[in-house]
């Protein structure tokens, strides 16, 4: 093993802190919506094999993503069914969950979500809301490999949400953490990423408002500053609280990371345990998904941000590297990686590094069959592992029937969206009926 072999297992093998909790190594399972909970909002036996396989895997860290914070939120998700955390009546089944992830040693947070913003999807009655009305456009050439959407797609205008909305959100933020709490996860992650509720106050590029939250970083950061605030006052100051953020809009009228690291710090103030950095938003998800290792450091994102936080610890995604992640950490430009991704095709990843095994790693080929199932909400897989999405059923859990025959046909349709010459015919034909509409 090679001196700079040995720095790496060292440095990616060492322990931190996030407030009075300690991770065991920097390697953290990234928040992903492919848990597969039951139809009513509880935690499945696939929910508990995914999450398990990954902590003895060797990650540090669980975090969980996908679920929903509030009614509302679980009623306007593009996809379904979510985990949920929106009634004391699933803190038995989140309760069992986490007992599992811990009889392996290994801390779980959960990822409180409360509304998909301008990415929702609205009914009779039920809008979506944002910090502005300003809808989300994805379209080529902003899209990650192996990502098509035939003519694009522009989400639903959403409206503006009132100030007393922003509180009633805000309640039902803070009684979720203390369900999740209650449930016996270690910590919670706040997501104010993407195109999401949060996340649209953050940046004047779709925050134009003219009351106490808009206009000035401190204004447009408030939403946060005020639930920090009144999680800590209920769940005390040793509680992990962490916040996950876009950092870079990667757009001609956007923020960059300056202006984020700006809003972050007012947040900060209120006692946050760490924040995730994540890059892009559905308007750059070519950004938001690379295609290589690092490019946020190239962008000199986490640099910024320590130097706007030094005392804050910071989350780094798509930094899988071995070699690159460590000497982010090193150099103090972040205390932990966040795999997403990568943790699907090999679940071993963590500790095949730690152990020096890197020829057996399975790595992740960016080509995002992952995401076109998410997207067109198909049980998630991963093309390079038939484990994933599997997990229950192999440790002896039957597959329900009607999975078993709609395996085929899902499997056959992510093909096909997948396919570059399939997908540029319907991105013609998609123009073509655009065009004649506009006549």
């Amino acid at each position: 093993m090679s001196q700079t072999t040995n720095t790496v297992t060292q440095v990616l093998g060492s322990s931190w802190k996030i407030d009075g909790l300690t991770i065991k190594n920097r390697f953290v399972l990234s928040p992903m919506a492919v848990l597969r909970p039951t139809k009513d909002g509880h935690p499945s036996e696939q929910s508990i094999a995914f999450l398990t396989r990954r902590a003895q895997g060797g990650a540090g860290l669980l975090i969980i993503g996908g679920g929903s914070a509030t009614v509302r939120g679980n009623d306007e998700a593009p996809f379904s069914p979510s985990m949920r955390f929106d009634h004391d009546r699933y803190i038995p089944e989140l309760r069992r969950m986490v007992d599992a992830v811990h009889a392996h040693g290994t801390p779980i947070f959960a990822q409180i979500f409360p509304s998909f913003g301008a990415m929702g999807v609205p009914a009779e009655g039920r809008p979506t809301r944002a910090a502005s009305p300003k809808p989300v456009r994805m379209a080529a050439p902003r899209l990650p490999n192996g990502l098509f959407i035939p003519g694009g797609r522009t989400m639903p205008t959403p409206q503006e949400i009132t100030k007393a909305e922003i509180l009633e959100v805000q309640e039902e933020t803070v009684a979720s953490a203390l369900r999740a709490k209650e449930a016996g996860f270690d910590g919670i992650e706040i997501g104010a990423h993407m195109r999401y509720l949060y996340s649209s106050f953050l940046s004047p590029r779709t925050n134009w408002r003219d009351d106490e939250y808009g206009g000035s970083a401190e204004n447009r950061a408030r939403i946060l500053t005020d639930t920090v605030r009144a999680i800590r006052a209920e769940v005390g100051p040793d509680y992990p609280v962490g916040l996950r953020m876009s950092v870079n809009d990667h757009l001609p009228d956007g923020q960059g990371p300056q202006g984020f690291a700006e809003v972050a710090a007012h947040v900060a103030n209120e006692g946050l345990g760490y924040i995730a950095l994540t890059d892009g938003n559905y308007e750059s998800m070519d950004q938001n998904l690379p295609q290589t290792s690092g490019p946020m450091l190239a962008h000199s994102e986490p640099q910024i941000f320590r130097a706007a936080l030094p005392d804050t610890p910071l989350l780094l995604s798509n930094t899988y590297e071995p070699e690159q992640a460590a000497r982010a950490i090193e150099e103090g430009h972040a205390d932990a990686i966040m795999l997403g991704r990568q943790l699907l095709a090999d679940p071993d990843f963590p500790n095949k590094v730690l152990q020096n095994r890197t020829d057996a790693i399975t790595w992740c080929d960016h080509n995002n069959s992952c995401i076109r199932r998410l997207m067109t909400n198909i049980p998630v897989r991963c093309s390079l592992n038939p484990e994933m999405g599997r997990e229950a059923e192999l440790a002896g859990t039957p597959e329900p029937i009607v999975a078993r025959i709609k395996r085929p046909v899902d499997k056959a349709f992510v093909a096909a969206a997948g396919s570059p010459l399939l997908m540029s015919i319907a991105d013609r034909l998609a123009k073509v009926k655009a065009s004649s509409e506009k006549k």
